[in-house]
């Protein structure tokens, strides 16, 4: 399984973003491409729709329930909630993914304010989704943003 983090150019500057630490522990199975408005990342509007999923609620988002065996590529919208929801509604062509949305989990994430209730930080959605396809790099992460959250 690929990620891809959709990033906002705003949160490449945080010391307090964790899409790092999920480049750093996933290495080439992760790609951070920054997020334009006018300029879509060529390699994102190529993914195959049959294997990918976007990783953001809407109405009709796959549930959690869903498998995600059959998932190649996973994109990430990372950024505050705030940033998120104007990529999306910025950009078109995300709208076209099927979507997913994580259920019933709770923040353990300490550095920063979350702004929505059950919002994940960027490493924790990667870590919960590594655990549900069973890859072996979900520990080494988990320890990773474990020790950043200290």
């Amino acid at each position: 399984m690929k990620i891809w983090l959709l990033t906002h150019s705003e949160e490449t500057k945080k010391k307090t973003g964790t899409g790092k630490l999920v480049k750093e522990a996933l290495a080439d199975e992760c790609n951070i491409v920054e997020w334009s408005r006018v300029l879509p990342n060529k390699e994102i509007l190529n993914l195959d729709i049959s294997n990918t999923i976007l990783l953001y609620p809407q109405e009709e988002s796959t549930q959690e329930s869903t498998s995600l065996k059959d998932i190649d590529n996973v994109i990430i919208l990372d950024g505050t909630w705030q940033q998120a929801r104007k990529m999306y509604n910025q950009s078109p062509y995300l709208k076209s993914f099927p979507h997913y949305e994580i259920q019933g989990k709770v923040s353990e994430y300490t550095k920063r304010r979350n702004q929505k209730n059950m919002g994940l930080c960027t490493a924790e959605t990667v870590i919960h989704l590594l655990q549900q396809k069973g890859h072996n790099k979900a520990i080494n992460l988990k320890n990773r943003f474990d020790d950043f959250n200290k």
